[in-house]
């Protein structure tokens, strides 16, 4: 019981608890309802795109063909909703903000356009004209980025009103400290305390009424979690719950953390026991490694000039090396060095030692005047991009962390080394959804953001970070 009182305190101290079971829960599918709701009001946008896109290069053009106008336009608009659907856009929602709606509209888009530009330019007899779908995509990008961004807001909204109402089947010893993990402002847990998990099971299916189990559904919880793993008489009570609209499942010992609960989740009697790591998988490695090395060689061509630049500075005002490297813990745990233009004095650890770097580089003392600049622009991460080219990196994924910090996080965290199932990245899902530099602190909610995107990894969702990470970059937002 100290035990659990001891992660329930560590539970309540740190803030960051709630809002990663808050954020976590904003990543939801779409019902049939809700997908129906969104391609109507996407095909309406598009629709308008396209007739404001005609009507503005009209005044300029006047020789363009509405006739063929219409038929171009009727094959981007197919074409686009073709793409969102392909890409899951009508299947889940991955923005945890409402702004992070524009970014997938953006990167679905541009990559629906992308080879309808190729086919008009060999097929000529198709388009009206490519001025007419670059327009339409420019005016679409504001249309449905913004009804996107207005319907998530809707649906938070519905959201926080229905709290979860959960009924947790629980040990009087383990209780306590699932309880405190599972607890955020949007659920009403009901706590049964029995002696026996797999005794309150055979009570509930061999006399239901006046049961644990019809309490629960008189409070109307829709979800019922059993502390430990499924047994042999798991089965049954997840036909009897799915028949009453019930979900179930199964909260594993040793999966508790002060930041989160892992529950594994049961459909009638398929139980889903193990996690997935779709970042993992041998054909998703292989187009994550063409992307990076897409990526880093046009990215080097166009910073190439800022990253001599930077060098430049940094060599004019406190000499060389203008390169710093840095070991870090990379894929399965290997070290590398990590290559950055030296933004500190030189040997601004040999007294101090590793020192966990603040959120603003202009209170590190150590950071020289130009130093400042060159990371609050991220010029001083340029040179990553030759650890891309390497291997030892990519472009999206965990950010690498020393040895040092490693070793101690290992201690805190549980998965912590899941994070090194995959090349760490120059950008990525945690780094981008929350404030660059966080407090060690909060490492517990970059760990689970981290392995959220090891189990749901896809191309189109690097595509969009790393537009993200361009429009931040450029404008400051970090």
């Amino acid at each position: 019981m100290e035990a659990a009182e001891a992660v329930g305190r560590r539970a309540i101290a740190r803030e960051p608890v709630a809002e990663v079971a808050d954020r976590s829960r904003s990543i939801r599918a779409y019902g049939p309802d809700r997908a129906f709701i969104l391609a109507i009001c996407d095909l309406v946008m598009f629709g308008i795109a396209s007739i404001v896109a005609t009507w503005f290069l009209s005044r300029f053009y006047h020789t363009l063909s509405f006739g063929r106008i219409f038929e171009s336009a009727m094959i981007w608009v197919s074409a686009s909703l073709f793409t969102f659907k392909r890409l899951g856009l009508y299947r889940i929602s991955y923005a945890l903000e409402q702004k992070d709606e524009w970014y997938y509209v953006l990167a679905g888009l541009a990559i629906g356009v992308a080879p309808l530009m190729i086919l008009f330019t060999i097929v000529p007899s198709l388009s009206s004209s490519r001025l007419v779908l670059i327009c339409s995509f420019a005016v679409a990008v504001v249309l449905v980025g913004e009804t996107r961004a207005v319907i998530h807001r809707s649906f938070k909204l519905q959201a926080s009103r229905r709290r979860r109402r959960i009924a947790l089947i629980a040990p009087p010893a383990e209780s306590a400290a699932i309880a405190l993990a599972m607890q955020t402002p949007a659920v009403t847990l009901r706590v049964f305390s029995v002696p026996d998990v797999e005794e309150a099971i055979n009570e509930a299916l061999s006399s239901p009424i006046g049961s644990w189990y019809a309490q629960a559904r008189e409070e109307g919880c829709d979800e019922l979690v059993f502390a430990g793993l499924p047994s042999a008489r798991t089965a049954l009570i997840v036909e009897r719950a799915a028949r009453d609209h019930i979900s179930v499942g199964f909260a594993p010992p040793g999966m508790l953390s002060p930041y989160g609960l892992a529950i594994l989740t049961a459909k009638r009697q398929s139980i889903l026991v193990a996690g997935r790591a779709a970042a993992c998988a041998p054909i998703n490695r292989l187009l994550k490694r063409i992307f990076d090395l897409t990526v880093a060689s046009v990215v080097l061509l166009l910073t190439g000039p800022l990253m001599l630049a930077g060098m430049l500075a940094v060599f004019l005002e406190s000499g060389g090396p203008v390169l710093y490297r840095q070991t870090r813990v990379g894929r399965d745990g290997r070290p590398f060095d990590i290559l950055k233009i030296r933004s500190m004095v030189q040997n601004a650890e040999a007294q101090s030692g590793p020192v966990w770097t603040p959120g603003d580089p202009a209170k590190d003392t150590r950071t020289t005047k130009v130093g400042i600049f060159l990371r609050k622009s991220s010029i001083d991460e340029l040179p990553q991009l030759f650890n891309v080219f390497r291997g030892d990196m990519s472009i999206v994924g965990p950010r690498p962390e020393r040895p040092v910090f490693v070793d101690r996080f290992r201690q805190e965290y549980a998965r912590y080394d899941e994070r090194h199932l995959v090349r760490p990245g120059i950008t990525g899902w945690s780094q981008l959804h929350m404030r660059r530099n966080p407090d060690i602190s909060w490492i517990g909610e970059k760990v689970d953001l981290d392995l959220f995107y090891i189990e749901n990894y896809s191309l189109f969702i690097d595509v969009t970070l790393v537009v993200k990470t361009a429009v931040e970059v450029l404008f400051h937002q970090w």
